[in-house]
């Protein structure tokens, strides 16, 4: 029994480090998916500036063509007062000047106020865009980092498990299928030490009995409390044994 309880000691080990692997590798997955959404909304970020200082741009040039076509008008109406024949020629030359003008200053002021915001805008995107450019580099970068890390798990995971094939054929099998069924319900952790009377795993006291009984080491016993498998971790063929 003594030669099992050490199969059982070194499986655990191992089915630990499996276990902790396995829920490494199970975040990876995640954490790709959070970079992609946190370069995602900064590339959504500058596309929707870039998309108004599009806009704006293409409002710009449309007053820019307003104001060019009201200055021609306005133009056109100066050389119609200079040849003004009759006062009502006049009249209507010098009207038409002056509703020319309050358009214009109209369309100057909109025009004014499209220029500054033209100007913020092209501060902002050109900042969104450095810092996107900056995010996408880090966002790759660790992106390499995790894929290299995800294989690395994934050979250390394959290495492990043909190690544990080893320790599992030296398993009697009634001992295995109660050690796995325990593991798979118990957070990976099937085996547990006593020492000084107390289960190191749930931190509960063993019965007396059952603990004099476990210091015999002539069979495998359970944890009353986490039901876990336990041995005599104070014995000297255990002593330093985790």
């Amino acid at each position: 029994m003594l030669e099992q309880i050490h199969l059982l000691i070194r499986l655990q080990i191992l089915d630990k480090t499996l276990f902790d692997l396995g829920q490494e590798k199970e975040t990876i997955p995640g954490r790709l998916a959070a970079l992609s959404q946190a370069e995602a909304a900064c590339k959504a970020e500058l596309d929707r500036n870039q998309d108004e200082l599009d806009e704006l741009l293409r409002r710009r040039r449309d007053l820019e063509e307003i104001t060019d076509n009201i200055r021609a008008r306005l133009r056109r109406t100066e050389n119609r007062l200079m040849g003004a024949k009759t006062q009502r020629e006049y009249q209507a030359a010098n009207a038409e000047i002056d509703d020319n003008k309050d358009a214009l200053k109209d369309n100057d002021d909109q025009l004014l106020e499209v220029m500054e915001r033209q100007e913020k805008l092209e501060a902002t995107v050109a900042a969104l865009k450095e810092r996107f450019a900056q995010a996408s580099a880090e966002a790759n970068e660790q992106r390499a980092v995790l894929d290299k890390r995800y294989l690395d798990l994934e050979a250390e995971t394959g290495r492990l498990q043909a190690k544990r094939g080893e320790i599992v054929g030296q398993v009697e099998a009634p001992l295995l299928k109660e050690y796995d069924f325990i593991r798979q319900a118990r957070d990976g952790v099937a085996l547990s030490p006593v020492s000084q009377g107390i289960c190191t795993v749930c931190h509960m006291g063993i019965p007396p009995q059952q603990y004099n009984e476990l210091q015999r080491m002539d069979k495998i016993m359970t944890c009353p409390s986490c039901r876990r498998l336990i041995y005599w971790a104070d014995a000297e063929e255990f002593a330093g044994q985790p």
